[in-house]
């Protein structure tokens, strides 16, 4: 019987960057994970930013988030030798005096100035940015793929890490501990994304699931350096190549790319690109979102020894280090789980 600290079920963001934080407080780890499974993580964006929405609201714990956000993904760089984050800003062109005025007015009301600064001399041939626009510097994109596969070739060098599908019928659970095949650990976490749907012991969870997909291209001579938001987004992926985002769907949720958002998106480039958006690839991907838009994090209602850390949406690298961090110390040291993020506020669906 292999025994260790904890069990990890699902190797994407969540999963990936707990087992990081664990194995940084000494702790002994195994991770499943089934990589012929499509992942959600590999279809991500990577978008962090501090201000979003139409009516540009605070990204939620913005001040708490975004305190670490660059230092963590810095370091972590440095610690796997490897390139993967881009703090390269972002810049919301004004459309039309109106929404310009709305724009300030909206800075003003919800006291933007530390997070949005006014350019009106952005130059570029790719779009319309006559009335200059709204630039967030703190504002950027984690090449997901890149960072998971430099983080899981780490991982596999300090814990037990197992290519394998998980079978829920196969865990046995006490007070104390949980049992899986040859396996014997003190807790469980659960870090299934997607996939949580299939778990009897979280099923209940109010998740709201939505597919997102995008399109990968080129534009000639493209000129912008930042991320544009107009609607949707283009993130510069080097090499000459964008990637334009992202669709929501909360039906046909699965893993394939669908011609109707393939032609939604090419919509929007026509709208808003100057040039033309040449497709290169499309991908999709599910969101485990949440109903209320907050994460679920903590104790199963009934077994001790069972956790999940899941529900991070679209908002994963913004989201995972900062909770998994919070997870830690809550399971290690007792320390308080934020209350909009604790599955607690869900117990009484459970039954």
């Amino acid at each position: 019987m292999q025994k260790a600290d904890f069990l990890i079920v699902g190797g994407g963001i969540a999963g990936s960057i707990l087992a990081l934080e664990l194995v940084r407080n000494q702790k002994t780890v195994v991770l499943i994970c089934d990589s012929s499974l499509p992942s959600s993580s590999l279809a991500a964006g990577g978008l962090i930013n501090p201000v979003t929405g139409k009516y540009l609201a605070k990204t939620w714990l913005v001040e708490e988030l975004f305190s670490e956000l660059n230092s963590y993904y810095s370091e972590l760089e440095s610690q796997l030798k490897a390139s993967f984050y881009h703090p390269i800003g972002l810049f919301r062109p004004f459309t039309s005096e109106e929404h310009k005025k709305s724009s300030l007015s909206q800075i003003e009301k919800h006291e933007l100035h530390e997070y949005i600064q006014v350019k009106e001399d952005f130059d570029s041939q790719c779009f319309n940015v006559s009335l200059g626009g709204m630039f967030s510097s703190q504002a950027g994109w984690v090449n997901v793929p890149e960072m998971l596969d430099k983080l899981h070739a780490h991982l596999k060098q300090h814990i037990t890490w197992k290519d394998e599908a998980f079978e829920h019928d196969e865990l046995t659970v006490s007070d104390e501990s949980v049992t899986y095949n040859n396996i014997e650990a003190e807790k469980v976490v659960f870090c299934e994304g997607f996939y949580a749907k299939d778990n009897p012991l979280f099923s209940w969870l109010p998740f709201n699931s939505v597919k997102g997909e995008t399109l990968l291209g080129t534009v000639q001579d493209y000129d912008v350096a930042s991320v544009i938001n107009q609607g949707k987004w283009v993130i510069p992926l080097g090499n000459g190549q964008l990637r334009l985002g992202a669709t929501y769907s909360w039906h046909e949720l699965d893993f394939n790319p669908s011609e109707k958002a393939k032609n939604d998106l090419l919509g929007v480039a026509d709208k808003i690109l100057l040039k033309r958006f040449e497709v290169t690839g499309q991908q999709a991907g599910v969101r485990p979102a949440t109903k209320d838009r907050r994460p679920f994090l903590g104790k199963h209602p009934k077994h001790s020894s069972v956790y999940v850390f899941n529900g991070l949406g679209t908002k994963g690298v913004s989201l995972a280090p900062y909770f998994a961090k919070q997870l830690v110390r809550n399971i290690l040291y007792d320390e308080v789980i934020n209350r909009e993020a604790n599955i607690e506020r869900f117990y009484t669906l459970y039954s």
